[in-house]
């Protein structure tokens, strides 16, 4: 049973586990003069026959700061190390909105619920009564309490904003290093998407009938661009909500004035975005990455899950790193301690640094692709993944190719771990280069890309392509696609299907470009259904392609890889490393560039490893 303390108690000398809401005497009297004024016509009404319960005195205080405008609260320390902060919302007797603070314990913990929510720009703010203080909250916060306001009784919740100190570095790292126990130890994660806007609620509607994907290819646009709205959200690109919806017991979501289980939203994203096939990224639950998959990954997990989170966002660039340690084990959120004063590029050098020591791998150095165009605002050497750029182009699986074997990474760092020195075989130097796809892509760069690298590689090889069977040109699909031939394909040949497409569509969609003897008879071939070319192309191409070319060393082999690369570039497979990669040499003392990974045909399985090829030693900066 909660125990008050007397009005003018000093705050300091409460019990560990409870926050005044009482004003201080001080305040107190400023509030009842005021009142007192306001009333003053009522004969015998003095501020000593005032009576006042502890929700008049929460009026009170509303009153008095508001006169003053918002106040920051006053925060007491957490004194113990699993100590936490909830806010005990009050009923919904007016359309106020007050709370309390009160302290406990994650050892045993009071029943509560945990909000997960996006912040919003701090533009919009509304005000609440906390603790007796008017305060000012963004409007997202303020709706994500009134949503789980009760009617009748008080609700315990645990909100970031109002739970953490934000003001206190010390604090919020403590804290953020605890996110993983609180979300998983409330009774439920209640999801806040925001109030009713764009149609919510005919989406929500769809949602409540358990909506399928036969449901979605027949409903009216209305419907089907609510439910794109619904999905396109602020809440659903933010990256702390992945920890906080992967840990949590039980997910109920509220949107405006309707509450459904996330399931139902699970189960309508799914099929939406399956029905929605030409719809690159997909966003809703179905954009959040199977974390439970690559958790039990051991020493690869942090690599893993950095890189499934990579495109949510955040607005420290150090939550990129402690966003996601609350699903990671124990041991790995020890050696990565949370620290809101470490400087950014310290923090990824780190990350870099622990990631390769602890699995032997270099494989994270291929998260660090080359964008001219984006310039590091914390100095990064060309190493070190800056999690906080978003890439359009991603990384070559590392669970598909091997190209080094099972060798493990043989490096070394210097000057103070901003070089890193590994060792490699070489395979050749670029001679030629085609033109990128864009970032921003339409069906038709595919398309460009196609007949530009085709002729690239027909003018450096002086194939003739009349020769129906020329494995050149079966490896030359297969490059395109990345290696990842469909099983059906993998007998009769890769070649056949990939150059009727592209006729097909390059005829179809750009009728005005003339079109060689060569692929015209490929266009005309009865391979696949017209209606599947689009498909097949965002399937087998889309991704792969995007923001890469085609290359061919000076020793012929053929490769896809960064758009950035340039004639000059050096193709290596260091030990210890999934793919290939490009490295650039600079005037400096035989120091490199990391440019990015690269598919090279051949040569992704291990076949550097046969033989007698030297190794060599680079100096990455």
């Amino acid at each position: 049973m909660t125990t008050k303390a007397p009005l003018g108690t000093d705050r300091s000398t409460f019990h560990e586990g409870e926050e005044s809401t009482c004003l201080t005497m001080k305040n107190l009297k400023n509030s009842l003069q005021f009142l007192s004024s306001l009333d003053a016509h009522q004969p015998g009404r003095t501020m000593n026959s005032i009576q006042i319960d502890r929700s008049q005195l929460l009026d009170l205080a509303s009153l008095a700061s508001g006169i003053l405008g918002p106040k920051v609260y006053s925060y007491q320390p957490l004194e113990r190390e699993l100590d936490f902060r909830l806010v005990r919302v009050l009923p919904q007797k007016t359309s106020k909105l007050k709370c309390e603070i009160l302290h406990a314990s994650l050892v045993s913990p009071p029943e509560y619920i945990a909000i997960s929510y996006a912040w919003g720009d701090g533009v919009d703010t509304k005000r609440l009564v906390l603790g007796g203080a008017a305060i000012s909250v963004s409007a997202s916060l303020h709706g994500a309490l009134k949503a789980v306001r009760d009617q009748d009784d008080e609700v315990l919740v645990w909100i970031d904003g109002l739970s953490i100190d934000q003001h206190n570095k010390g604090e919020r790292a403590s804290q953020v290093q605890l996110m993983g126990y609180i979300y998983s130890r409330a009774k439920h994660v209640a999801v806040w998407l925001g109030p009713d806007a764009d149609d919510s609620q005919l989406a929500i509607s769809l949602l409540e009938r358990n909506v399928s994907k036969q449901r979605i290819r027949a409903v009216e646009n209305p419907d089907s661009a609510a439910l794109r709205s619904l999905f396109k959200r602020d809440y659903w690109n933010r990256l702390w909500v992945v920890q906080e919806v992967f840990l949590a017991r039980k997910k109920w979501v509220f949107c405006g004035t309707s509450k459904l289980p996330w399931e139902a939203y699970e189960h309508a994203s799914d099929a939406f975005w399956g029905h929605e096939s030409d719809v690159q990224l997909r966003q809703g639950p179905s954009s959040f990455p199977n974390v439970a998959s690559l958790i039990g990954l051991g020493a690869n997990s942090l690599l893993e899950v950095l890189r499934a989170c990579r495109k949510k966002l955040s607005e420290n660039p150090r939550d990129k790193v402690f966003g996601v340690l609350g699903m990671l084990p124990e041991e790995t959120r020890r050696e990565i301690p949370v620290n809101y004063d470490q400087p950014v590029k310290s923090l990824y050098i780190d990350v870099a640094d622990h990631i390769i020591s602890s699995t032997g791998r270099l494989d994270v150095i291929r998260e660090s692709i080359y964008f001219p165009l984006h310039v590091s605002s914390v100095g990064l050497p060309s190493w070190v993944p800056d999690w906080s750029h978003v890439h359009d182009i991603a990384a070559l699986p590392e669970r598909t190719f091997s190209a080094a074997g099972e060798t493990d990474a043989v490096y070394e760092f210097h000057d103070n771990e901003r070089k890193l020195e590994i060792s490699a075989i070489e395979l050749g130097v670029v001679k030629a280069t085609g033109v990128a796809v864009g970032t921003l892509c339409a069906l038709q760069d595919y398309l460009m890309a196609f007949l530009h690298w085709r002729a690239l590689l027909l003018n450096i090889t002086n194939i003739n392509e009349d020769d129906e069977d020329d494995q050149l040109l079966e490896a030359f699909c297969r490059t395109l696609s990345l290696g990842q031939v469909p099983p059906q394909w993998e007998q009769q040949g890769w070649r056949a299907p990939c150059y009727h497409v592209f006729a097909a569509l390059i005829r179809k969609r750009l009728p005005r470009l003339a079109i060689d003897e060569g692929l015209h008879r490929y266009a005309e071939m009865p391979v696949l259904l017209p209606h599947e070319h689009r498909q097949f192309v965002q399937t087998h191409f889309g991704d792969p392609m995007m923001g890469r070319t085609f290359c061919v060393t000076k020793n012929g082999l053929m490769g896809m890889g960064s758009g950035f690369m340039a004639k000059g570039d050096v193709v290596v497979v260091p030990f210890g490393c999934s793919t290939p990669i490009l490295v650039r040499a600079e005037n400096r003392r035989n120091e490199f560039r990391y440019v990015g990974d690269v598919y090279i045909h051949g040569f992704m399985h291990g076949e550097a490893l046969a033989g007698n090829k030297p190794v060599k030693k680079y100096m990455l900066h």
